[in-house]
């Protein structure tokens, strides 16, 4: 039975992800094999990388169930880079959930996501199957953040205090490869639209509805910034939230239901986890973009730019001459264009109650955030679930569909520190002066 299979290997995103195990400093303590449709293909990527020659191929077809479930079966923990998620990626899920398998993606496709909670979380629980979509850019670093700041505030006030209004703001610059392409296009059509929409309401992915959601597309102003800066629509705003609301609504479940999970002797314990991780009902979660400038001006252009360039990919012309110009699946930035790429992320996030106390939690990467620290996000997400099993939060015990918060928590906070391309500070905000630093 191989460890890591990498479905999707030939793909941009897939070959990057299996250049960083290939090298991984703790690549002997793994085996890997490739999912490909074409052997031709994956052979001629075993040369392009220099592969080891243990490094076993796979031929399937996503679109080929039979051929999906018999490589799943032989993996301990499959790697799904097959996209557009939503047209290709649920056969991948269905296996893993039927035969209790362990699951990375990095999809952004938040409708592709409720489609799998609504199929196949119970079963996964049913069959101690672990899934966790959404292991890159989206939707790690705000998962990741959240978690920090609401375990910086507990450490600070004590393990009852409640989270209010979280709030997110990335400095961050996305080149598009051809498959990003492809998939927006893709669910733009009419048949993904109506799905999409559905999905993006608030609280689609949560198992527990929570207090509404700011707006979105207004501009913000950031917290304590001096003079005042605005953040505007961020792209990736919805699939961060709905994932930061599923962490928030399974710890919440969970919480109130850790008698039932672990039984009247665990009880206690793990009622005192939980407390820890749950955010609190008043909990509300929103994130926007931030340019160097922060201007207010600015903030609302880009936000209507944004919409007008949605708008207008909704049209089929519109749509094929944009296909027509843009990148070509498997095509994407160059090796030196994603080595120099970063990106800043800060989140800040306030108590429930009065006298309000704030956490600030700030990531930041170094490498192209869409595809570089993609792959390595998602390839750590993998390397977590497989080589430290005993180390994942109690969250993780009764399977299903997750959330790289709720799955590895403080081991992928780790595991991305030790990379040296990602870094974490979490810290009390007071008065504008920050104290306490937790990393």
């Amino acid at each position: 039975m191989v460890d890591l299979l990498i479905v999707g290997a030939t793909g941009f995103t897939g070959r990057l992800v299996t250049r960083y195990l290939n090298s991984h400093p703790q690549r002997a303590s793994y085996t890997l094999a490739l999912g490909v449709r074409s052997k031709s293909k994956g052979e001629a990527l075993k040369q392009n990388l220099r592969l080891a020659d243990d490094v076993g191929l796979v031929q399937l077809d996503v679109a080929r169930y039979d051929q999906v479930e018999a490589a799943v079966k032989d993996a301990k923990v499959v790697i799904n880079a097959v996209g557009p998620y939503w047209k290709s990626g649920e056969g991948v899920v269905r296996a893993c959930a039927v035969h209790g398998k362990k699951y990375v993606d990095f999809t952004g496709e938040v409708h592709f996501i409720r489609n799998i909670i609504i199929h196949y979380d119970y079963l996964a629980t049913t069959t101690g199957a672990i899934i966790v979509p959404a292991c890159g850019l989206d939707s790690v670093p705000a998962d990741l953040m959240v978690h920090l700041s609401n375990k910086t505030l507990k450490r600070a006030l004590g393990p009852d205090v409640e989270l209010g209004l979280s709030e997110t703001f990335y400095s961050v610059d996305i080149k598009f490869s051809g498959g990003s392409h492809a998939t927006r296009v893709s669910n733009l059509t009419e048949g993904a639209r109506k799905r999409m929409q559905e999905a993006r309401t608030d609280y689609a992915l949560s198992p527990v509805h929570g207090a509404p959601s700011p707006d979105l597309h207004t501009p913000k102003p950031i917290p304590f910034s001096s003079p005042p800066k605005y953040g505007t629509f961020y792209l990736m705003a919805y699939i961060d939230r709905a994932i930061v609301q599923r962490t928030f609504g399974l710890n919440q479940l969970m919480r109130h239901a850790s008698r039932t999970l672990y039984g009247d002797k665990r009880a206690k314990e793990s009622e005192a986890q939980f407390r820890m991780l749950a955010y609190g009902p008043q909990f509300r979660y929103a994130e926007y973009l931030v340019d160097d400038s922060g201007s207010y001006v600015w903030a609302w252009l880009f936000s209507w730019f944004m919409f007008i360039y949605r708008m207008l990919l909704t049209l089929a012309p519109i749509r094929w001459l944009y296909e027509k110009v843009s990148l070509k699946p498997g095509e994407g930035p160059s090796d030196e264009e994603i080595e120099k790429g970063s990106f800043t992320a800060t989140n800040y996030t306030v108590t429930a109650s009065r006298p309000e106390t704030w956490a600030k939690t700030v990531v930041r990467g170094q490498g192209d955030a869409a595809y570089l620290l993609t792959a390595l996000m998602t390839a750590e997400c993998a390397l977590g679930l497989l080589l430290e099993d005993d180390s994942l939060p109690v969250t993780a015990r009764p399977g299903g569909v997750l959330t790289p918060a709720t799955a590895l928590g403080e081991v992928l906070v780790r595991r991305l520190q030790a990379t040296g391309k990602m870094q974490f500070e979490s810290e009390i905000v007071t008065g504008g002066e920050e104290s306490r630093k937790e990393r």
